[in-house]
């Protein structure tokens, strides 16, 4: 496995060797589904014997600039990586004109724009295998990719997936029926109560990485770029996420039929555990190949780890994969 970066020499090194890297190796380009709906998505190409392509499915408020360290090594381990930012994030289309906040109309929108992106990548690179990484909002929406296509992907991983989110202090069944009804009043498009525009700066301590250089470069990049500036979710992407939950557990996870990997993070304050144990749960019950794994020492953005907790991720996420 390659040398990991350190907290010590992070931003040097990610300016200085993963930032050419990526640049020397990656194309980004646009794919419309929908006339004038266009979808950001970056293909980055191994120079080792490839062993397969990777699809990464990112979180919520999410964008290529968190993952270029994490596609790095993947590139490094042998995988082609392509990354498609969801609607409402980074540089693909957007619902509404606030650059703050993440809006969406049906967690559907999220599935067919992925899978429509996942067909075209398997085309133009027919004879590798296709596999599905999916963290966080972009896990569920992978999980929810597996069901709608049982065929397409050859294996799937969850990290820190999304099934249903946790919506403290707000109960869950209510804040589920305050979104239903801003959904039908025609108010899907406003701020979840207590959610602001992006404004002042966030505090690592509060963060959910355990990696204060990581943290620290990618609040840098946020500050100068409005792009990178989500920061709330809609009552429309509330209301989404619930009909996503709803969707994975009672009818989702019939249809999944590849292998699925669940990495579970230790300090969990955004998804819930529970929901997860029991997806899996479920899967295991119908004979599919799946499995949980406790990660110590990590908070919810698995990847914003130190260099000993991604070293021993990433030789996971290989063996998985391969």
């Amino acid at each position: 496995m390659t040398r990991l970066l350190t907290e010590q020499v992070y931003t040097q090194a990610m300016n200085e060797i993963v930032e050419p890297y990526l640049n020397a190796h990656g194309a980004s380009f646009f794919l419309c589904r929908e006339a004038d709906r266009a979808i950001h998505v970056l293909l980055y190409r191994t120079k080792k014997p490839p062993r397969g392509t990777i699809l990464v499915s990112h979180g919520f408020t999410e964008n290529i600039e968190k993952y270029k360290e994490f596609i790095y090594y993947l590139l490094q381990s042998g995988y082609h990586v392509c990354f498609p930012e969801h609607c409402g994030h980074g540089h693909s289309y957007r619902l509404t004109d606030d650059l703050s906040i993440v809006h969406i109309d049906s967690w559907q929108r999220y599935i067919a724009d992925l899978l429509f992106t996942a067909r075209r990548v398997k085309h133009a690179l027919p004879q590798l295998p296709l596999y599905l990484y999916g963290h966080s909002m972009g896990g569920g929406i992978a999980a929810a990719a597996a069901a709608a296509d049982p065929t397409l992907f050859a294996k799937v991983i969850l990290s820190s997936p999304m099934i249903r989110p946790l919506t403290s202090p707000v109960p869950y069944l209510s804040a589920k029926r305050i979104a239903a009804h801003f959904c039908r009043s025609g108010r899907s498009d406003r701020y979840v109560a207590g959610q602001k525009p992006y404004g002042k700066p966030e505090y690592f301590e509060k963060s959910c990485g355990t990696s204060r250089g990581r943290f620290d470069l990618y609040q840098k990049k946020r500050e100068k770029d409005l792009l990178l500036q989500l920061s709330a979710p809609s009552y429309g992407w509330l209301h989404a996420a619930v009909e996503l939950n709803r969707y994975l557990q009672y009818r989702g996870y019939r249809q999944i039929q590849i292998p699925v990997l669940l990495f579970q993070a230790h300090d969990e304050r955004l998804v819930s555990k529970k929901e997860q144990d029991r997806f899996i749960r479920k899967l295991r019950r119908r004979g599919v190949d799946a499995s949980l794994i406790r990660v110590p020492g990590t908070k919810h953005e698995i990847i914003n780890s130190n260099a000993l907790v991604m070293r021993t991720y990433l030789k996971r996420l290989t063996a998985f994969f391969s």
